[in-house]
């Protein structure tokens, strides 16, 4: 008795100090970092709260987040930077369009081998396939789907009873607010509105797609330019229209917002992603629109957002980066993130369940637009090859020429196109 006394106790003893020494292990503390695009009007306010929720849940994980003005072309570039520089970033916001860009050139982590190695695999179970393939490039699955967003119009509901428009019935097509752009400026002096404008071309594509036109197009096997169509150009010098007779004004995206916010422009079309951000400055009667067709056409949007891809060399940080993403796309963290920006949740439910977003979404009208758009919404087109960001700024640069009047929309676009090509020369077409 006395022997096997002594070897129980031996027993408890060395499970003690083994599960102390697990306990010790799984609570080293560890740093990571988290880049994004979320500004503090963007955002960044709702970062700040899912990084403390998440580190009062795993006291032994410190998040650190860096934001980017430049959005998701600033963030990358950013990225590039660190890894030449040896010290990579470990949790990044990467735009739909770059996954392939980062699958080609850069040194990441694909998510699924992040699952497989810390028992994550049944959890990427909650998310629908075709979901999942937002984040895939080539069959690999580069970061975990995290933002969706399309987007519409918002508006100053005071300018227009200024204007004497219904500020209830606002207009739904291009025609129609340019006709009421116009009035608008005749009435009040401000601009009619601001269409925002970013070098990743995410509102450009959704006006020339909405009017029949495409970014990118097929030809004998190999990827081509196909912006320089009628219909794209007709759409790009809709938009340059207004801006030549002074109804819209022509700004990057930092200076267009202001505007709308200080009641310099009556609307802005951007993300539903900017919910959130817009309700809490807004100081008018702010309201909101699906973005506008051209005739007849129905509106064809690329959805916005991001994934959440990871380039941690350590294997510690890659378990803590996991696990802050696990959070993020949790019930809780999805609820937060739609309510701080207006970003669609990507876990099917959460708008019907009274614990998480039901009554949100039925109070927010805004938000109700951007989950109606869904079902227009496509995947991003991304320029194929390593030098899909340099054909990204090519039509960017093709845009800018057009909006500043120094060319009109077929001639710039049909030279961005020649350019584009030249780029992407010898890349296959996109399953």
């Amino acid at each position: 008795m006395r022997v096997q006394h002594k070897w129980i106790v031996s027993s408890l003893l060395l499970t003690a100090a083994l599960a102390i020494g697990a306990a010790g292990q799984a609570q080293t503390p560890v740093k990571i970092s988290y880049w994004n695009i979320n500004t503090e009007n963007f955002g960044g306010p709702a970062v700040r709260e899912l990084v403390q929720r998440f580190q009062q849940q795993n006291p032994s994980i410190t998040v650190e987040p860096r934001s980017f003005q430049n959005a998701y072309t600033g963030v990358l570039q950013g990225v590039q930077a660190a890894i030449a520089a040896n010290d990579p970033p470990d949790v990044v916001q990467v735009g739909y369009l770059y996954t392939d860009y980062v699958r080609l050139n850069l040194p990441f982590i694909p998510t699924n081998d992040l699952a497989k190695k810390f028992n994550g695999e049944k959890f990427l179970m909650q998310f629908r396939a075709n979901i999942l393939e937002q984040g895939q490039a080539e069959g690999v699955q580069v970061g975990l789907p995290y933002s969706l967003s399309n987007t519409m119009v918002y508006y100053n509901g005071d300018l227009f009873k200024q204007a004497g428009l219904n500020p209830d019935s606002p207009p739904l097509s291009w025609a129609a607010w340019r006709s009421a752009a116009k009035l608008i400026k005749e009435k009040t002096g401000k601009f009619g509105l601001y269409i925002n404008t970013l070098d990743d071309n995410w509102t450009t594509e959704a006006l020339m797609a909405s009017n029949g036109g495409s970014l990118l197009g097929c030809q004998d096997g190999s990827a081509v330019a196909s912006f320089d169509s009628p219909a794209a150009a007709e759409a790009l010098q809709t938009w340059a229209d207004l801006v030549k007779d002074g109804y819209a004004l022509n700004a990057l995206a930092p200076q267009g917002e202001q505007a709308f916010l200080s009641g310099e422009s009556a609307a802005f079309v951007a993300t539903i992603a900017k919910r959130a951000a817009l309700q809490a400055n807004a100081k008018f009667a702010l309201k909101g629109a699906p973005f506008p067709r051209f005739g007849t056409k129905p509106t064809r949007l690329p959805g916005g957002g991001n994934v959440l891809a990871v380039f941690s060399k350590d294997a510690a940080k890659q378990e803590a980066a996991w696990k802050f993403m696990q959070y993020l796309t949790s019930p809780e963290g999805f609820t937060v993130w739609t309510k701080g920006t207006g970003y669609a949740p990507l876990i099917r439910g959460l708008d019907r369940d009274a614990k998480y977003l039901k009554d949100f979404v039925a109070q927010n009208p805004m938000q109700r637009i951007g989950i109606q758009q869904l079902s227009n919404v496509f995947r991003w087109t991304a320029f194929p090859g390593a030098n899909g960001l340099a054909a990204s700024q090519a039509l960017f640069k093709a845009t800018q020429r057009v909006l500043g009047g120094q060319a009109n929309a077929k001639d710039a676009l049909a030279a961005g196109a020649a350019e584009v090509n030249n780029l992407i020369k010898g890349e296959k077409c996109k399953k």
